[in-house]
């Protein structure tokens, strides 16, 4: 049995097609991350086109990229409980694992850092430092998917569930297995600590 969405449905569906209108309306007007991310979701079901969903999905990460250069001039930190944050944080992870994928380490492992220093979730913050110091430590793309994180047993109605969260081991293990990458990335942050009180 097939328990997937029925895209066509949802196409002849007026009511839906009506709220999806008004929705992308709205995030038109507001800016808002949070109901971007509502509208790329839908997409995503009703199968859009490519350059429709990719040209969406830019838009998120410029968002995401503002409301963290903000938060790192003005010392804040991204609170996961309010929507737009939560959303601005999904948007540069998902960037970043796009970056990583896509072998540019270099940016995914800055971005991973970056939003280790800006989430104060402990569990979260933790895993984005183990996944920077493993792009340090030279794991690939697949080997940190596949040797290192495990992606079984993932719960979508969790909004934490978008950030890799569960290891192979458990992360404070992991960490200490490779602390000498993790000392290295937490001098990088403690100049960058140290620039934003200047």
């Amino acid at each position: 049995m097939d328990n997937g969405i029925d895209i066509e449905a949802l196409k002849q569906d007026k009511e839906f097609m009506e709220k999806l209108k008004q929705l992308e309306e709205e995030a038109a007007q507001t800016g808002s991350l949070a109901k971007s991310y509502q509208l790329l979701d839908a997409k995503l079901a009703l199968e859009s086109g490519e350059e429709e969903i990719n040209s969406l999905f830019q838009k998120i990460v410029d968002g995401s990229f503002n409301t963290v250069s903000e938060k790192i001039s003005s010392g804040g930190s991204l609170d996961l409980s309010n929507p737009e944050e939560w959303a601005a944080a999904r948007g540069l992870y998902e960037h970043a694992i796009e970056r990583y994928s896509s072998n540019d380490t270099k940016s995914a492992q800055e971005l991973f850092l970056a939003l280790s220093h800006l989430i104060q979730h402990s569990e979260i913050k933790n895993a984005l430092m183990l996944h920077a110091a493993a792009i340090g430590k030279g794991y690939s793309f697949d080997d940190f998917m596949n040797k290192l994180a495990k992606l079984d047993n993932l719960d979508f109605s969790n909004p934490m569930s978008v950030f890799v969260t569960n290891f192979a081991q458990p992360v404070d293990i992991l960490l200490e297995m490779m602390r000498d990458e993790v000392e290295k990335l937490q001098k990088r942050l403690d100049k960058l600590k140290e620039a934003q009180k200047e």
